[in-house]
């Protein structure tokens, strides 16, 4: 059988790869950490489904990492005993390299070494938000971050589910639920609050919604999707909606905003909205809803300084005394100017034209 990598050393008697330690360890340090890390996690268990338990992956992607090493080296890594799932030879000697891998990582991050401190992918710190919080607020601050980290790359990854556990694919993260994930240390990062609004057209065309009774009368674009609850519409309007009721549904907070701005209907949206862009205007409908924002990091990398110097850019980014739209207490919009101290950027302003 042929080798597809130098780290597997010809036998030409019997013409099976002989493998060398030394050669593993140096091909270790060239495939993907996600993969070696599924690798660590069904030896160490010998089990998928247990393993799979235990990281809050699916079996799927633990066999697919599984396999993808498999066909990067050119032989199988895993077999069956009457114990589970148990390493081949070459699967003991590459789990073996992969733990010398990640224990080198962990003593560098106690050195202060700031590139090997990121227990995701080396080099690289991963930042994990919902969709909306990426696009309309963190992106525009993500150059106050990077030269402080400028020997690594960051990696802002954006989720469509805002109740999905991310914890074991980034390093650091941000979520609107409390992660219950035992290997990660969590802490409130902010409160988030809700209102609707609509655009200047919009109001021109169709009025200013002053109560709940008139909700009927107007159309609602809906952000919906895994971990967005849509029973309040349904609470407020009932299930027998009127015809156009809803003329737009997106799983894209970014997309709902543009709907909003361009006159398409009402929507819920977080009140910072109105701080980054004025074609957004928020309705004195009585809706209080409010929801908590946490940020959490992984326990291990509690003394990396790539990890703390992003909690504090995110505490910064949150901080009440600057926003206080991220207050606990409610702030009304139009109270922002003469509270907010904080840097804001407008988002889109001389790409729109309120007035259509």
């Amino acid at each position: 059988m042929a080798s597809k990598h130098p780290a597997a050393i010809q036998n030409p008697d019997h013409g099976v790869p002989r493998w060398n330690a030394t050669h593993v360890r140096t091909l270790v340090r060239d495939l993907d950490w996600d993969d070696l890390r599924a690798l660590l996690l069904v030896t160490e268990h010998h089990s998928f489904r247990a393993a799979a338990d235990s990281s809050r992956l699916s079996l799927n992607t633990l066999r697919r990492r599984i396999e993808r090493l498999e066909d990067r080296i050119g032989t199988k890594l895993l077999g069956r005993s009457r114990s589970g799932v148990v390493p081949t030879d070459i699967g003991l000697m590459m789990a073996r390299a992969a733990r010398e891998m990640a224990g080198a990582a962990l003593s560098a991050e106690a050195d202060g070494d700031g590139e090997a401190n990121v227990l995701i992918n080396p080099g690289e710190l991963t930042i994990g938000c919902t969709e909306g919080l990426g696009s309309l607020w963190l992106t525009p601050r993500l150059n106050d971050l990077s030269p402080s980290l400028s020997n690594l790359t960051i990696s802002l990854q954006l989720d469509y589910d805002s109740a999905r556990d991310r914890s074991d694919l980034v390093d650091v993260g941000v979520a609107f639920s409390e992660p219950h994930h035992r290997d990660v240390v969590r802490a409130k990062l902010a409160t988030v609050h809700y209102m609707l609004f609509a655009s200047e057209a919009y109001i021109r065309k169709h009025g200013a919604m002053t109560s709940l009774d008139q909700f009927r009368e107007h159309k609602f674009i809906e952000q919906s999707g895994p971990g967005y609850n849509s029973s309040l519409v349904k609470f407020l309007v009932g299930s027998d909606w009127p015809d156009g009721f809803m003329p737009i549904r997106s799983n894209s907070a970014l997309s709902v905003y543009w709907a909003v701005v361009n006159g398409a209907g009402i929507a819920a949206l977080p009140t910072y909205a109105r701080a980054v862009s004025k074609h957004v205007i928020p309705l004195d409908v009585p809706l209080p809803l409010r929801f908590d924002l946490w940020y959490y990091f992984h326990a291990e990398a509690r003394h990396s300084p790539a990890v703390r110097t992003t909690v504090d850019w995110l505490k910064a980014a949150f901080d009440p005394a600057l926003y206080p739209w991220f207050a606990d207490q409610f702030v009304h919009p139009r109270d922002f100017e003469k509270n907010r101290t904080g840097k804001v950027v407008r988002l889109f302003e001389g790409l729109l034209d309120p007035r259509k």
